[in-house]
Parts: structure tokens; sequence; C-alpha cells
């Protein structure tokens, strides 16, 4: 088994455990919308499903046996995934292994109809705020597109949920945006399964990315602790979805690639604020502290633990 630690000696046991269980992978980073707050960088390289599938079975197989874990949940997002018109058939593969899979999309691309376990899979749709507001990011007509398309994939029966990106622009309707999905567009299920991204562009202040951070449904989540092994369309594997150093390779052995990324998060389990009572409920840890989702910038701090003790006098 991972070795244990309880909180008082590091990172929490349950969250290293969870970050094994529950995985990433980005297939391409290709798109077919050119938005305009979008940061990932449009590499050509994509991974096919018989990779894919490969390194899942690898990777299942190696941490049941190794730590009597199993894989439970895999987040594909890309660029846009449905651009493979092949992608649904490699979630039907990994559902039909009783993996649970979560799929990030803009929502204009449909081939819904070809997953055959909506029940076991969970859809988010990105929406960058009101109509005018998203289509002046994203195109004319997309918005209207991707609430065709949610309102499609519950009547199929998929869970679905909305990353709604909070930009200067879309920052004013934090509130009543999601009130109107209800309200003007009938989607009632989605009162709590609304998740708010701050834009890698930096367009809000430093004081609405605190605001947001603090008191509304946020990914990453707001005492961080969101690291999870991370397949990415180059073949590289990261510590979590946004970081940018490689632990490993698609090709290499698991056991490389779990203890780089064991590893990586040595410098959280000795993190100094834990004897001032800081990190217990504002810090879970991180795979990349120098990076920290990009807080240290957003907030104008010098590293990941002012970041904390600016969370900690706020909370």
């Amino acid at each position: 088994m991972v070795q244990k630690k309880n909180r008082t000696q590091g990172i929490d046991q349950a969250q290293i455990i969870s970050s094994l269980e529950n995985i990433y992978i980005s297939p391409l980073e290709t798109c077919n919308l050119a938005c305009r707050y979008c940061y990932t960088a449009k590499t050509p390289q994509s991974l096919s499903n018989r990779q894919i599938l490969d390194f899942v079975t690898n990777y299942s197989d190696f941490i049941h046996k190794s730590y009597s874990l199993n894989l439970k949940s895999i987040i594909f997002c890309g660029g846009e995934v449905f651009l493979r018109p092949d992608f649904p058939q490699l979630v039907n593969s990994l559902t039909d292994l009783d993996i649970f899979i979560t799929i990030i999309t803009n929502g204009t691309i449909n081939h819904l109809k070809h997953i055959k376990n909506p029940q076991n899979c969970q859809i988010l749709v990105s929406l960058d705020g009101p109509k005018a507001i998203h289509d002046q990011n994203r195109g004319q007509g997309n918005f209207d597109k991707s609430i065709k398309y949610i309102k499609q994939a519950q009547k199929l029966g998929f869970s679905v949920g909305i990353m709604f990106l909070i930009t200067k622009n879309s920052y004013p309707y934090k509130d009543s945006f999601p009130a109107s999905l209800s309200q003007l567009y009938k989607l009632d299920k989605l009162s709590n399964s609304i998740t708010y991204l701050t834009d890698r562009h930096l367009s809000l202040t430093p004081n609405q990315c605190l605001d947001i951070k603090l008191h509304y449904p946020t990914f990453p989540v707001k005492n961080f602790g969101c690291f999870q092994l991370s397949l990415q369309s180059t073949g590289i594997i990261t510590g979590c979805c946004e970081s940018s150093l490689s632990l490993g390779n698609i090709t290499d052995h698991p056991s490389v690639y779990i203890q780089n990324f064991l590893n990586s998060l040595n410098y959280c389990q000795t993190c100094h604020l834990k004897s001032e009572n800081l990190t217990s409920d504002t810090c879970n840890g991180c795979c990349h502290p120098s990076y920290l989702c990009d807080y240290p910038h957003e907030f104008n701090q010098p590293d990941c633990h002012h970041v904390i003790k600016l969370f900690n006098k706020k909370l």
C-alpha cells in the first residue's frame, strides 16, 4: 500500500489514494473553435484509442497489484475530444471496464448518441456567461448549440455540469447567469453542477479572483489537493492537468511515473506552514507548488506560502 501519512505528517493519505484512482487524459489539443480566452497549446500530437486503452490497462493492473487500489474514473479533455469520431468507442470500452468517465467539451459536436452507457458518464460543458459574452468569445451561434447539446445530453440520461469561465466581461453575471440557465433555458438539473473557473489571461483583478476562489464552487478546489496523474496528448505524464513537469512517458512502466509523482509531493509533505496551523484547511498540497495553478501570479504573491496565508486570512 501507499505509505500512510496523517494530516500532521503532511498530505492526507486519502487524497493520495484518490489521486491514483482518478486520472486525467488529454487525447488531443486541437479544437474546432478558436476561443479568445483559450490558453492551451494547439499541438498536433494525438493519442490513439489503442494507446490510451493499453495505458489504462497497464496502469490499472499495476495499482491494483502494487497498492490494492482500483482505477475508478478518468477525466477526458482537449482540445475538443469529440473531434475524434472514434472517441465514443473509447468511452464505451472504458465504461465496459466499470470506469466512470467525465468528458469536458465545448458542446458543439454531438456524438452523444454513440455512447452506450450514459449512466456511467458525466458531461461537463464549457460556457462563458450569457449568450452575447459566450458567442463573442467562441463565435456566433455556439451558445445556442451548447444549450441544445446540454438538453439532449440530459434527455439521453447523462449527468451534466457546467464549467463557467469567469472573465472581466462575465464577472458581473457570476450570480445571475447560473439562475438564468434554469429560468430561461429550463436546465433545472444544473443548479448544483456549476463549477467556476477564472481565465488564464488575467483579465480579472486579484480581488475579483479571490472573490471567486473563496465564495463560489471552483476548480481548482479552494484547498488545492487537485493533483492527479495526467496523460497528455504528447505521451508525457504529469502530476496534474496544468503542470508542465514531466514525471514520465506513456511507454514507461507505471512504477516509474507513480514514484516520481509521489516524490513530487515531498515539498508539501514538509511544508513549514503546518506548524502555523495554516495548511490543514487551506492546502492539501500540490505536485507543482512553484506553479500552484498560477495562483501566485493571479494574486500577485511571490510563492505558494503567501497564497496560503492570503487564503487563510480571508476564510
